[in-house]
């Protein structure tokens, strides 16, 4: 390559590069805190599918297997998205600035490389520069693209394989005259078949319908028997080399033992397809609802057939060497591809031949959609062909037509608007200490994340928000239930649904069952072994009475789980399998002696048992209320001695008489020590005493004290008009703190 000509592939190249980073400024302008996306996106198991690489290389265990994704279950990851592929750029990135810059600057790369491979191919082809570059821009920037990257699907946003194949090929053909160069050129292409295999299998799918056709048109065009024969040998060396290399290096033994009879793919009139018509001719916004065409490709197709037509004296000066005709056969075979198994014309149904494809790979290819984008390639390639004739000995028409060309692309490409942004799920340090916890016993624990959800790219169980906890795992090291794999058998997680008493109520799919949670707790903490809990009470509803539940049931088996820490939203549980114990379930001590249960604030929740509502402030003033049972628990280690609890509280609208108890044992009024009950007002927040006698605290673990009242009121069924209101809870008593004085102070 001469100077000049390095000139122009540089050029191209920085072309492309900026195209990349016009579309994805924003992502990139935070590159280390944001992913794509402006909702829940497939990133979370994305970014997961590299540390499991990572992890698997550095401890020996098997890339293809795995059970830290819906435990206890094994997986075999030979069908989910790993993408080994890109997987080394990953591990150079990643130490360095963070697996969120990491996945950013692949995806840049990823789509300056669909830009700039494709532009090779045109190209290669005969198409002009100028052309070649619209080209280019075109299946860089086509909606499927980015909305790859959108949903962080990495797979899907390495669209560059396709042209890379066909630009193989073409060398291997122009090798045909040197047996060894052609040999050489299919070794190449075989290990771009292998490569490509290990970022998406649906790539040969591709092949097939790209590839082997061109591969055909090469074999007629062949000089003689001698170069055919060439061609064959260099295209099964290829293939052999992929099979090899992925037996040997790669999914396929267990791609081969899959067991397929364990999915559930969608039927063909379920998959995502082009819609139609307008999925031909306009480009979506939403690129997280539904992927089209655009704008500009077949507009231009249709318009370019037309010229084809109308001024063909010009264009059939090349038309003996121009392979224009069997692009654009191609492309209208895989634009009706696109549309899916079935469309609707004037309320007539068509089937369409996507249905046969569907049936013959089982159902596993489930975006029709992506051929439209595949069409792009031949669709391009007849455009640009068609109008080198007019254009070619035309530099300054050329420039004029290229230059109105970029902009309709980039107009079509909403480069204008940024990129949707979101941060991933909020990080927190408890994660990184569980993560410090290695060797064993620690490296067999499983966390187990609140509320359970799980699922693979057909179906999920659960809230897909609730799925992204997966994320976390890159954090702790450690195996979950909870988490998605692209493809893997439906019993790895439907049971989750409603067949589990214990996942399926901590999913909130299904009600307690006290005694069969107790004991399914009792034996996977013991057996799995669970080391942590964690409640995401802001995933669950802070307002749920559900929220509650939970937290009231785990804060009454202090055999089982105690309180480790509450971060933000999150309440952590460790178990009783734990080596390192549970830490006291002590109130903070605000002075010597005095221990303060802020209730309502931040940190209550290790406190609190059923009976609460969820924390309000009204007025700077944190509280809860009581009613939701006739009961209200509270739960304490304080150290032995004797005390007197206080507490600040209010009735609604009514008097109450209330009361408390410790283990079971009622407590005398701090004032009067015959007494046992107060009266609360609903005036306004009042400070209540009780004596606990030293005895009755004993060795002061797992107290358990309750508030006892004699009624609650519904406020949407208050008798009295002016405190009626639509609140459907059971309220009794406010409660805005609680307060232990150990009186040998």
């Amino acid at each position: 390559m001469n100077q000049s000509s390095l000139k122009r592939q540089l050029g191209a190249i920085g072309f492309f590069v900026l195209l990349a980073f016009l579309a994805l400024y924003w992502p990139l302008f935070h590159l280390s805190t944001h992913v794509p996306g402006d909702s829940t996106t497939d990133y979370f198991h994305f970014h997961w599918n590299y540390w499991w690489i990572r992890h698997a290389l550095t401890t020996g265990v098997n890339i293809y297997e795995t059970n830290f994704v819906m435990f206890p279950f094994v997986s075999n990851l030979a069908l989910h998205t790993l993408i080994p592929f890109w997987f080394p750029v990953w591990a150079v990135l990643e130490p360095l600035l963070g697996t969120v810059a990491a996945m950013n600057i692949i995806f840049a790369i990823a789509m300056a490389l669909i830009g700039y491979t494709f532009f090779l191919l045109l190209r290669r082809e005969g198409v002009p520069a100028g052309l070649a570059l619209i080209g280019g821009a075109v299946l860089q920037l086509t909606p499927a693209v980015l909305g790859a990257i959108v949903w962080s699907d990495l797979n899907y946003a390495s669209f560059f394989w396709p042209a890379l194949q066909l630009l193989i090929w073409g060398q291997v053909v122009r090798s045909v005259h040197d047996p060894r160069r052609c040999l050489l050129w299919g070794v190449v292409q075989g290990l771009a078949f292998y490569a490509m295999a290990m970022t998406d299998f649906q790539y040969l799918l591709y092949s097939v319908f790209l590839l082997v056709p061109y591969g055909v048109l090469t074999l007629i065009e062949a000089p003689d028997g001698a170069a055919r024969l060439r061609l064959v040998r260099s295209g099964i060396l290829a293939v052999s080399l992929m099979l090899v290399l992925l037996w040997l290096v790669g999914p396929l033994p267990y791609l081969l033992k899959f067991d397929r009879s364990t999915l559930r793919p969608p039927p063909a009139e379920r998959v995502h397809s082009l819609p139609f018509p307008a999925g031909y001719f306009l480009r979506f916004d939403d690129y997280r609802a539904t992927i089209t065409l655009g704008s500009f490709v077949v507009p231009i197709m249709l318009l370019t057939l037309v010229a084809s037509l109308s001024v063909s004296r010009k264009m059939r000066r090349c038309e003996r060497s121009s392979r224009r005709w069997f692009w654009l056969g191609l492309s209208l075979l895989l634009l009706i591809l696109g549309a899916g198994a079935r469309i609707t014309v004037a309320g007539l149904t068509i089937p369409l031949p996507y249905a046969m494809v569907h049936s013959l790979v089982g159902g596993l290819f489930r975006s029709p959609e992506r051929f439209g984008t595949l069409a792009i390639i031949p669709a391009m390639l007849f455009v640009g062909q068609t109008w080198k004739p007019l254009l070619a000995y035309r530099p300054r028409r050329l420039l004029g037509a290229s230059t109105l060309a970029l902009l309709a692309v980039l107009y079509d490409a909403r480069l204008f608007l940024p990129m949707q942004i979101q941060q991933p799920v909020q990080p927190y340090a408890f994660y990184q200490k569980i993560g410090q916890e290695r060797g064993k016993p620690y490296d067999d624990q499983v966390v187990l994340e609140v509320p359970v959800a799980a699922g693979s790219g057909e179906y999920s169980v659960g809230n897909f928000n609730d799925l992204a906890t997966q994320f976390y795992g890159m954090t702790h090291g450690k195996r979950m239930v909870n988490g998605l794999l692209a493809r893997t058998s439906v019993n790895a997680y439907w049971y989750l649904r409603t067949d589990d008493p214990m996942l399926s109520w901590l999913g909130q799919r299904r009600l307690l069952d006290e005694a069969k949670v107790q004991a399914q707790l009792q034996d996977r903490i013991f057996h799995w072994p669970i080391g942590y809990v964690v409640v995401h009470q802001d995933a669950i509803g802070l307002d749920s009475p559900t929220n509650q539940e939970i937290i009231g049931y785990f804060n009454s088996l202090p055999g089982l789980l105690c309180p480790y820490t509450v971060e933000g939203h999150a309440v952590v549980y460790r178990t009783a399998w734990h080596p390192d114990g549970c830490p006291p379930r002590t109130p903070p001590q605000h002075e010597p002696g005095v221990y303060h249960i802020d209730i309502g604030a931040p940190g209550d929740e290790p406190f609190i048992g059923w009976g609460w509502h969820y924390a309000e402030n009204i007025s700077g003033v944190t509280l809860r209320w009581t009613g939701a049972f006739p009961q209200t628990k509270v739960y304490v280690d304080l150290p032995p001695g004797d005390y007197d609890v206080s507490l600040s509280a209010q009735a609604y609208t009514v008097p109450r008489e209330l009361s408390l108890l410790v283990n079971g044992q009622p407590l005398a009024t701090a004032s009067d020590p015959r007494r046992h009950q107060v009266e609360v007002f609903p005036s306004g927040l009042q400070t209540f005493s009780f004596h606990l006698p030293a005895a009755l605290v004993g060795s002061g673990k797992h107290l358990t004290l309750t508030l006892q009242y004699d009624g609650w009121i519904v406020p949407k069924e208050n008798p009295v008009p002016s405190y009626r209101s639509e609140d459907t809870r059971k309220l009794a008593v406010a409660v805005d703190w609680i307060r232990f004085s150990r009186n040998e102070f």
